[in-house]
């Protein structure tokens, strides 16, 4: 199954759904970025579904194109992409106050254990799993 890639300001955008203990979210305008070593979501939209700090959670101070911010870490269930997952799937949880509206952003180690490929000609993800 292909997925449909979107272009916001110019970036690639797709859309994912997210398992945390049990609880299903989906999670949308989250940039497929192939620079991002790791993938990062919304602290804000993920406590919908329980996602917080907690003391025993590692943090980090992260630095990217859009400036550097301290980021926790949680284990979720699952993150899946059409018909492509990661399970269980290492998380950085952050404020993501990049100045452009993404709620996350999907990094080369879900791209690489999922196996996707992307179609620039097409705007399409496939996996070859």
């Amino acid at each position: 199954m292909a997925i449909e890639i979107r272009l916001m300001h110019g970036l690639p955008i797709i859309d994912i759904d997210v398992v945390f203990s049990g609880r299903r979210l989906c999670v949308k305008n989250v940039l497929l970025d192939t620079g991002s070593a790791g993938t990062i979501l919304n602290a804000d939209i993920v406590s919908e579904i329980g996602v917080k700090p907690e003391e025993t959670d590692k943090t980090a101070v992260i630095h990217g194109v859009g400036g550097t911010e301290i980021v926790f870490t949680k284990w979720f269930d699952s993150v899946t992409l059409g018909d492509s997952f990661v399970s269980p799937c290492k998380i950085e949880i952050g404020a993501m106050d990049y100045g452009i509206d993404i709620q996350g952003i999907l990094g080369f180690d879900f791209i690489r254990l999922a196996k996707l490929v992307i179609d620039t000609v097409n705007m399409k993800i496939y996996s070859v799993n």
